[in-house]
């Protein structure tokens, strides 16, 4: 999963300065590239509840196309000289579903395999580089979101004050 520096080095999107609109991979790269940077966004944006946000990840990602639901993360898009390459992360439970359920398309199975686990989360880095590659990650895409959907969002609990922390003390 881990990249080289080299590798993120190709990231057209670097001046962290200069913050790109949603849509600049569409002009910004080659035309089959752009062609399949369409089909993911309009995959991932027609996932229910799911939103897109542009966001400079730091000086190693640079750029990035961040897809969510709420606060859980479905992926990353980077943009590269070469294309469109995604980052996502499966959790141990996830990869137990995928385990059980039906056959993942070959990169995908391989990206999940090579995958590294940080926490209770694995990362997982596919280039798509063709049609294929991109309609079984928009398949896992909207798995995920289906768990994301059967799991409640954490909300923290309110924090409790200190006895009379609402009265004020006078002589």
């Amino acid at each position: 999963m881990g990249r080289s520096s080299a590798y993120w080095t190709s990231n057209l999107y670097v001046n962290e300065a200069e913050e790109p609109v949603p849509t600049a991979p569409l002009s910004d790269l080659p035309a089959t590239a752009a062609g399949r940077f369409r089909a993911l966004r309009e995959g991932l944006l027609g996932i229910e509840d799911a939103s897109e946000q542009v966001r400079f990840m730091g000086p190693t990602w640079q750029w990035a196309w961040e897809y969510g639901i709420g606060n859980r993360k479905l992926c990353w898009l980077h943009f590269m000289r070469g294309g469109v390459d995604v980052t996502f992360t499966l959790s141990e439970s996830e990869e137990s579903r995928l385990a059980k359920g039906s056959k993942l398309a070959g990169a995908l199975a391989r990206a999940i395999l090579e995958g590294q686990r940080t926490g209770p989360v694995k990362w997982c880095w596919l280039e798509l580089d063709d049609r294929r590659a991109v309609d079984a990650f928009l398949t896992l895409a909207r798995r995920k979101a289906e768990w994301i959907a059967e799991r409640p969002t954490l909300r923290r609990a309110p924090r409790p004050q200190a006895p009379g922390a609402d009265e004020i003390e006078t002589d």
